[in-house]
């Protein structure tokens, strides 16, 4: 039988030096406070409530506060009791603030911080209570929906995993949408109240997924939800939400939430990719047995009787990204006919192959570029003129139009080749540039991009997913470009008018991949 411990202690991972005392059978609150040194908002002041017993080992641990808690990657449930173990290690929010839990702690012990243990894949702690393992019981009628949630979070949170320990992986995936698919607002509202503003969309959600276990399918959900990785409340209401799904349908399940506007939101494959590499133990999937179901289908009004339109083509569009059969939830769950639906307006596979990259000349000119933000006129004016000795005038880098002018006017007296790579959408903007080369008598061309607003949307979310540093480009913008808009026309005082076609060039395989999906929701 082990000793009594003399002393229990938790210390911060990320600052050895903190150290909290838990005196023996003394209930302390860990949270926002002096001795904790955490200031964050979103942690209540008492967080969670820990109650060391020296001659257990124990220390049995209540969360308090309103966001989520942890011990070893499990999500620790709000009003129940857990008992920790020597070692264990607490993160007083999700990801955040981690805690090792410490019998007969010494002053030289572990001065520096140590690495974050892999997770277990088993439950190494208890309820309190009955001494129930601290697992969310999905009761299955084989006994297959036994198991332990844990929570995986990717990316800084980009992405979020909910696995069941008794989730077997499979070369077979019965892959679902959640909301509009597997449930459905309890209060009719387009989206949820709360974390229980929810009910199962069919009455035989549960047998029929439980049917695909059987037939040795994995079930898999692919979620995107938006808003969540930033706001701590909407991401413990949506782990609420997920657990108590999880829980009503009685059948393992692995769910993966897309939380931001990245790689991983649908129709993009992040979420697939991440599937099939790590969390199906190497088993290759097999995508002619494999499906997806989803309501964001590009149904029109009126699919149904009184039937709202889909409010987009994601889901329909993941699928065919994956390479995926997709059914609508009707059509899986009520054997429902395929309706008509809307197509994508545009399809990143047909693309021109080439542009009017031989339209350089050598002698002194002005070339003015024309497109809306993402119409490529920059990868084209770096790829097509610069790279051939073109100067590059350019607002962004020079932070004026009068720099831009000024620069012009230079470079012309040097009797270099410019190109203005700014949108110059309208005639005002324009005239700048014209007037400094008709007073230089210099020769005065525009290329006008034909790239199509859906296309330029589809490039703009291109480079936010390859590039973290780009800053999106709202739909104001480039609906305030689209509106002010004034067709370039010789009679402004160009020698000639340009259509350039904009033609994509990667810098690997995997971006000339992720381009050439359907990426727009």
């Amino acid at each position: 039988m082990s000793s009594i411990a003399k002393n229990c202690v938790v210390k911060c991972l990320k600052n050895p030096l903190k150290i909290i005392p838990l005196p023996d059978n003394v209930t302390v609150h860990l949270g926002r406070s002096k001795e904790t040194e955490i200031k964050d908002p979103y942690m209540s002041r008492n967080q969670i409530a820990a109650t060391a017993n020296y001659a257990k080992r124990e220390v049995t641990v209540e969360p308090l506060g309103t966001n989520c808690s942890c011990c070893n990657g499990y999500v620790l449930k709000k009003g129940k009791k857990y008992t920790l173990k020597h070692e264990d290690r607490l993160e007083l929010i999700m990801g955040n603030y981690e805690f090792d839990v410490l019998f007969d702690y010494q002053i030289d012990d572990c001065a520096e911080p140590v690495a974050k243990r892999a997770k277990p894949n088993h439950a190494i702690f208890n309820f309190a209570k009955n001494s129930e393992k601290a697992k969310a019981s999905i009761n299955n009628n084989n006994g297959q929906g036994d198991g332990t949630s844990m929570w995986d979070i990717i990316d800084n949170g980009e992405l979020l995993i909910c696995t069941y320990s008794t989730v077997k992986s499979q070369s077979k995936v019965a892959a679902f949408d959640l909301d509009g698919t597997l449930i459905r607002t309890k209060s009719g509202a387009r989206f949820a109240k709360n974390a229980d503003d929810w009910v199962l969309n069919f009455s035989d959600v549960s047998a029929k997924l439980s049917d695909l276990i059987d037939k040795n399918y994995k079930i898999v959900i692919f979620t995107n939800q938006g808003g969540v990785k930033n706001d701590a409340a909407k991401r413990n209401s949506f782990k609420m939400k997920a657990e108590g799904v999880l829980s009503k349908i009685k059948v393992p399940i692995q769910l993966f939430a897309a939380t931001t506007n990245s790689i991983y939101r649908k129709p993009v494959t992040g979420m697939w990719n991440t599937l099939c590499s790590e969390k199906n133990d190497q088993i290759s999937v097999d995508l002619s047995e494999s499906f997806y179901v989803g309501d964001a289908a590009g149904r029109e009004k009126d699919w149904a009787p009184k039937k709202a339109k889909d409010h987009s083509l994601a889901d329909r569009l993941f699928a065919l990204n994956v390479g995926l059969k997709f059914y609508t939830p009707e059509e899986f769950f009520l054997g429902s006919r395929p309706v008509k639906h809307l197509s994508p307006k545009f399809d990143p596979k047909t693309l021109p192959n080439s542009n009017c990259g031989d339209k350089c000349v050598n002698e002194c000119e002005v070339i003015v570029m024309v497109g809306s933000p993402g119409s490529g006129k920059s990868h084209f004016a770096k790829h097509n003129l610069v790279s051939n000795g073109y100067v590059h005038v350019n607002r962004d880098t020079l932070g004026s139009w009068q720099a831009c002018v000024k620069m012009l006017e230079k470079s012309l007296q040097k009797n270099e080749r410019v190109v203005i790579d700014n949108t110059n959408g309208d005639k005002t903007s324009r005239k700048r540039y014209i007037d400094v080369a008709k007073k230089l008598n210099v020769p005065c061309r525009c290329f006008v991009m034909t790239t199509s607003p859906v296309h330029c949307k589809h490039n703009n979310k291109f480079r936010q997913i390859t590039d973290k540093t780009h800053v999106p480009v709202g739909e104001v913008i480039l609906n305030m470009y689209k509106k002010n808009y004034e067709e370039p026309i010789v009679e402004e005082g160009f020698n000639e008018i340009v259509n350039v076609d904009f033609v994509p060039k990667f810098d690997n395989d995997d971006h000339e991949k992720l381009y050439k999906m359907f990426l727009l929701d």
